[in-house]
């Protein structure tokens, strides 16, 4: 870009910063918005040389950057191959990728197309071979840092798995979180309340009953802090469908789910395994609805088996809510990969009977000839579900005959 200054003409090269953080991260001092406003101080010091900042951003927050399937990048990458940008600024080589061989190849992008690679931590490299052997040694070491990072995470869920502690997740009504080990400890005047709701669900009553005579005790659903934007939410009337979630939580007999089962914590119970094992009889002998009919949120048989045959992503539980109803999904993993959104999703009901009712008994139990919801787990090895098709792939354990069902 050209412009008149003067007698003389000057020459302006357009610069794009591009950012990127890590959805997992909750480093605030990472994120896409620091690291914008450093790149953006130092174009403006090399204003005097030519450089010129593209109105437009490009920031990737929460994608990996193990990846190079990322909207924002893509789009930079788009304006590099039309020539239309000359310098791309980061604040870090690892934002840029955090794959060696990836790091390369955007190398070799940019230089193809003539675009200068500035890092503001490390201004001084540039185009010489000794600066990309420099360049390729710092993506070298942002591909460890990732691996050891991944790794270190693995090990620390398995240590505090191993020790019986919380790993994460929201906090449950009825406790609060140390602010020094942050693991659960009882919250007095919740546990109370839950103590009572478990006592009343013991004595026969009904999860909508427990839940209108909760409300009109004046005791609301726990409020809570949406990650580190602390958007709170929560602090409702309790409904049916959240007392039943309560009442099936074994974090209050002290221990905690485990994919289909639990595992021991370290945490104070609340209750008694007798009593939670005894309300639990309670509400599966109420149980009359029909088998396709929506779940509860809290039983989710297909949790971790089911893929999407679409782009062969976890399809994870998903809830909707319109007034006093819950609608339970199946959903695709959005951007899981950095990948585009499948979208593909199917409701938990029906996808949960169209299962069970493919896998036969070997005789009739209670009636039924096919395997109950609960049963799911030790049938299925994996299944794929065509959100396009609606059809339904199954793959079962050893211990059946392992076959595959078109719904």
């Amino acid at each position: 870009m050209l412009q008149k200054s003067g007698p003389t003409t000057r020459q302006f090269t357009a610069c794009a910063i591009y950012t990127r953080q890590s959805g997992s991260s909750n480093d605030d001092l990472s994120s896409c918005e620091i690291q914008y406003r450093a790149c953006a101080a130092y174009v403006q010091s090399m204003r005097e040389l030519g450089w010129c900042l593209v109105a437009e951003r490009f920031d990737d927050d929460g994608y990996s950057g193990a990846t190079l399937d990322r909207p924002a990048l893509a789009r930079l990458r788009e304006l590099v191959a039309h020539r239309q940008i000359g310098i791309v600024v980061v604040y870090r080589m690892d934002r840029l990728a955090r794959n060696l061989i990836r790091s390369a190849g955007l190398l070799e992008d940019f230089r193809a197309h003539d675009v200068r690679l500035v890092i503001v931590t490390a201004p001084e490299l540039g185009d010489a071979a000794g600066d990309r052997l420099m360049l390729n040694i710092l993506g070298s070491f942002a591909e460890f840092e990732r691996e050891m990072i991944a790794s270190r995470i693995a090990e620390s869920r398995a240590r505090l798995k191993a020790r019986g502690q919380r790993i994460a997740g929201a906090v449950p009504f009825g406790y609060a979180t140390d602010l020094r080990t942050k693991q659960l400890v009882p919250l007095q005047d919740e546990a109370e309340i839950v103590k009572w709701m478990f006592s009343q669900a013991a004595s026969g009553h009904v999860p909508a009953d427990i839940a209108e005579q909760a409300n009109e005790k004046g005791s609301k659903t726990k409020v809570k802090a949406e990650g580190r934007h602390t958007r709170s939410f929560g602090g409702n009337p309790w409904t049916a469908r959240q007392i039943l979630a309560t009442l099936r939580n074994p974090v209050y007999t002290g221990g905690f789910r485990s994919g289909t089962g639990t595992r021991p914590g370290c945490h104070e119970p609340l209750i008694t395994r007798e009593v939670f094992d005894a309300v639990g009889l309670q509400l599966d002998s109420r149980r009359t609805r029909a088998l396709d009919a929506v779940s509860y949120g809290d039983i989710w048989p297909l949790k971790g088996l089911i893929l999407c045959a679409v782009c062969d992503r976890p399809m994870t539980p998903h809830t909707v809510r319109h007034g006093h109803i819950t609608y339970c999904y199946y959903r695709c993993r959005s951007t899981a990969g950095g990948r585009k959104p499948c979208r593909g999703q199917v409701s938990a009901g029906q996808i949960e009977a169209a299962v069970c009712r493919k896998i036969l008994l070997p005789k009739p139990v209670d009636g039924r000839n096919y395997i109950g919801l609960r049963e799911i787990p030790e049938f299925v090895e994996k299944l794929s579900y065509d959100h396009r098709t609606k059809s339904i792939k199954l793959l079962l354990k050893p211990q059946s005959e392992s076959s595959e069902e078109t719904q």
